[in-house]
């Protein structure tokens, strides 16, 4: 404690110790093993992924001037004017969504894994066994889908529905899944 009588050169000051600091234990990883293969994993993962989107674009996109291959799964429908009847035949809609910057030509149509649907109302009233099936087992077609646009076709009779469907299916419209492949048409 300093009093008014205490000289100043007498009082003790701390200097600042400049000298290096001493070694001590070895620097420690910044993350510990387990957290470095979590981190390889999800690096790999990441690089995996990515891979795979790119080629799944380039496998649509790159090739718009050569021709290069394109499948979709899509959901048709059966026609609102024309209601499927058993043991009867009705039209197919498809629409097709094509948001490349180059026209997609569509070559094909084939069925596609999956349940056929029938309207909420005849689901309702007991239409469970639709019995709705394409009548062929491929469908050729020539549809073109211009760049960023969307298109309606039909298939004249696309459709069967079987005669022993449910009674309730009867004038139900129907969502259908169904694949369709095709080819890059260019610009």
């Amino acid at each position: 404690m300093l009093s008014r009588e205490t000289p100043l050169d007498l009082v003790e000051f701390d200097e600042p110790d400049l000298a290096p600091p001493a070694a001590g234990p070895p620097h420690r990883p910044r993350f510990g093993r387990r957290a470095r293969g979590i981190l390889a994993v999800a690096a790999v993962t990441a690089v995996v992924v990515n891979a795979g989107a790119m080629w799944a674009y380039w496998k649509i996109s790159a090739p718009a001037e050569g021709g290069g291959y394109v499948e979709m799964n899509l959901r048709g429908r059966s026609s609102y004017d024309l209601p499927l009847r058993p043991g009867a035949t009705g039209d197919l809609t498809v629409t097709v969504t094509n948001t490349n910057d180059f026209p997609i030509r569509i070559t094909s149509l084939l069925p596609s894994p999956g349940r056929v649907m029938a309207d909420d109302e005849h689901r309702e009233n007991g239409c469970q066994v639709t019995g709705v099936t394409l009548t062929r087992p491929s469908v050729e077609v020539r549809w073109l889908v211009a760049r960023n646009n969307v298109a309606a076709f039909t298939v004249r009779d696309g459709l069967s529905m079987a005669p022993g469907a449910d009674p309730a299916c009867g004038g139900g419209v129907f969502t259908v899944p169904v694949r369709i492949t095709g080819v890059t048409a260019g610009s």
